[in-house]
């Protein structure tokens, strides 16, 4: 099987109709985690200063580190994987 031709023959209509589905998905995002902060601090279960103070421990910051990065190398390094 072919590997997958990152932006050839891409017009600038596809790129942007790409960033804009990412740019929605993104703000589905957003809007869940900021409405579920907003309830936790309703609830009194959490606030959102808490949660904005928060400073992750070893094994959850190693993790977060780990999980940026493959994000990174599976969205920024996909058009460049062509020049590999």
């Amino acid at each position: 099987m072919a590997s997958p031709s990152y932006l050839h023959n891409t017009t600038n209509d596809e790129l942007a109709r790409m960033v804009t589905a990412l740019t929605e998905e993104l703000w589905i995002l957003r809007d869940r985690v900021m409405t579920l902060e907003q309830v936790l601090d309703d609830t009194k279960v959490i606030t959102v200063e808490d949660i904005d103070l928060h400073e992750p421990a070893t094994a959850l910051d190693t993790r977060l580190r780990r999980e940026r990065q493959r994000l990174i190398h599976k969205v920024l390094g996909a058009p460049l994987a062509i020049a590999r």
